[in-house]
């Protein structure tokens, strides 16, 4: 049996569990049951969109165990988080840096292919509602635009002054041009938002592969119901 090892976010409203050796992969759910029960598919999801080789793939033989919990005020069940892991407080190794580097420009590339499938960018896909942080992306365009809004303000958190925006994928290489630029930047360095809300270089680049699989897949799934599915590109791996 294979042991995924996660740190669980929470509040009253939901839990995301975070598995802690694939930033990219998560989970969430009313409870940390339903959130355990999604984690072996999301990590399955991730190793084969990531070229990684398998562990356990065969439903059933994974095990969800929780190391930790943080509770945090963002609206976890809304699909938000803020919390900051211990082990994203030590400084990245330049070997972990360039291989969440490589995904983390993979998974822009690949959200814009996904955004490029779309045959009616402009067409609303979910029902309009708004949350406490604002108006949710209803359209393709808005998702994309929502995702590279998020990337721009994480940037100039770090610092990083993208310029004009060029892009999804335009934008995340100046991002890492300009992170390298600056010096000790795999030092752990803790920088904090106007929110309050603390982040370090491990937890940007988690969550940049966090938000664009969450906007991803809303998008993928949602798209498959206007458009035959052999339209819309699944780069990423996502099912129903």
């Amino acid at each position: 049996m294979y042991e995924i090892k996660t740190v669980m976010e929470y509040n009253d409203g939901g839990v995301t569990l975070w598995s802690l050796r694939y930033p990219g992969a998560f989970a969430r759910g009313e409870t940390a049951a339903e959130a355990a029960r999604k984690l072996p598919a999301a990590c399955r999801r991730f190793r084969l969109w990531a070229k990684l080789p398998p562990e356990a793939d065969a439903a059933g033989d994974e095990e969800v165990r929780c190391t930790r919990k943080v509770k945090v005020d963002a609206a976890v069940e809304d699909g938000f988080s803020a919390a900051l892991f211990p082990e994203e407080k030590l400084p990245m190794d330049m070997a972990k840096y360039t291989s969440l580097k490589t995904l983390c420009l993979a998974s822009a590339r690949d959200f814009e292919a996904l955004f490029a499938s779309v045959p009616q960018k402009d067409r609303a896909l979910l029902k309009s509602r708004r949350t406490l942080y604002g108006k949710v992306p209803v359209t393709a365009r808005e998702m994309l635009d929502h995702v590279i809004e998020s990337q721009r303000a994480w940037a100039a958190l770090f610092g990083v002054d993208l310029g004009e925006n060029e892009g999804l994928l335009a934008d995340r290489k100046q991002l890492f041009i300009g992170l390298e630029g600056q010096p000790g930047y795999l030092a752990g360095r803790i920088v904090t938002g106007p929110d309050g809300e603390q982040w370090t270089l491990p937890k940007l680049l988690r969550r940049l592969l966090w938000h664009d699989a969450l906007h991803g897949r809303a998008l993928y799934r949602k798209a498959i119901t206007f458009w035959q599915k052999d339209r819309i590109k699944n780069p990423f791996g996502f099912t129903k």
